[in-house]
């Protein structure tokens, strides 16, 4: 039992957009709707494309990149003097700080229900 069983039923339907529409109306609804359809199917494939090349491409094995040999960089003159003194500022400011915690949670602990209040 589907919705044209007979051509009656059709003829019906389409008795009832023509005086809706109107017949003017018609045929631009159904050329705007096709062209819906065809933008639609496009879209869609080109999501299943990019799908599909996506995972090949994370299946695929990634080629095995040789690093470049990093040049060594020589200190400035006065550099090292530089880190000296700032390593010596901050073991200055360790100092100065308070003894940390023993590891733990630092904040009360509570029960927590999902109950309503």
């Amino acid at each position: 039992m589907g919705l044209f069983d007979s051509p009656s039923h059709l003829l019906i339907i389409l008795v009832v957009l023509v005086v809706l529409f109107g017949a003017a109306r018609l045929p631009k609804a159904a050329k705007s709707m096709g062209e819906a359809m065809r933008i639609f199917k496009k879209e869609a494939t080109k999501l299943h494309e990019e799908d599909a090349a996506t995972t090949a491409q994370v299946q695929a094995p990634a080629p095995q990149q040789v690093a470049a040999p990093q040049p060594q960089v020589t200190p400035q003159p006065g550099t090292q003097e530089q880190l000296a003194a700032l390593q010596q500022q901050m073991d200055a400011l360790k100092q100065q700080m308070p003894p940390a915690p023993a590891a733990g949670p630092t904040l009360p602990e509570t029960q927590h229900t999902n109950q309503p209040r």
